[in-house]
């Protein structure tokens, strides 16, 4: 009886452990433009360096949808949509000493490839983001000495 029981209750946490992981959707309820990645570096050293990741969104208007995470090359962050030249557009700075998220390896994504979680009415979904370009590095200048 020890062994059904045991047996049931490995059963029980394999299929629970199963649900942890994120599934993609095929289709995302807004559009997503062709996104873009830049390296950039602060003048000074307080300024710090990372990567800036932009991707266009059209995201209907009477829609019930939130962004609330982006996952990129290990790391998490919160999206910020943002207007830029008449466009929404996600726009997150992932500084490099940001830590590694555990969640955002688990999804075993390619350098050029990030996702997107968001709520469509109460329900957490996420949206694959594929071939983003990188970008020249931004440099910044320092200040001048005097």
């Amino acid at each position: 009886m020890k062994y059904v029981l045991s047996c049931f209750l490995i059963f029980c946490l394999c299929l629970t452990s199963c649900t942890s992981q994120k599934k993609i959707q095929a289709e995302a309820p807004f559009e997503i433009g062709s996104a873009t990645c830049q390296q950039y570096v602060g003048g000074r050293e307080e300024s710090g360096s990372g990567t800036e990741l932009r991707i266009p969104v059209l995201l209907l208007e009477n829609s019930d949808i939130e962004l609330n995470e982006v996952y990129f090359r290990g790391k998490q962050v919160k999206a910020l949509v943002n207007m830029v030249d008449n466009q929404k557009m996600i726009m997150v700075r992932i500084p490099n000493n940001n830590p590694e998220s555990s969640e955002t390896l688990d999804l075993k994504l390619n350098t050029d490839e990030a996702v997107i979680s968001y709520n469509e009415n109460g329900e957490m979904k996420y949206a694959k983001v594929d071939g983003i370009k990188q970008k020249q590095p931004l440099i910044y200048k320092g200040a001048t000495k005097n």
